[in-house]
């Protein structure tokens, strides 16, 4: 599965109220730095305000964890795995 697909995968799923697993490398552009990977057993997304076009921050996507209620964001390029499935690198 690409990212791609499991994005598609999991604005699906949060349609239908179902929660979902993702893992992702995390990355702060304003500090030049990450955190390695983190992980969500039980993930939602959040609508996302559209952003102008050339804006990088249309690719990112916000969730909230329906275990503790806090929404985080990750970049989408950065998505790891989606319900425990590694995906696929897309070159």
């Amino acid at each position: 599965m690409t990212v791609y697909e499991a994005i598609h995968q999991m604005r699906k799923l949060t349609a239908e109220g179902k929660p979902f697993a993702l893992s992702y490398m995390t990355y702060s552009m304003t500090r030049c730095e990450s955190h390695g990977e983190t992980a969500c057993e039980h993930a939602l997304l959040v609508k996302n305000e559209k952003k102008a076009d050339d804006d990088p921050q249309n690719y990112m996507l916000t969730y909230r964890d329906q275990d503790t209620g806090e929404a985080r964001h990750f970049w989408q390029p950065l998505l790891m795995s989606f319900n425990h499935e590694p995906l696929e690198r897309i070159d």
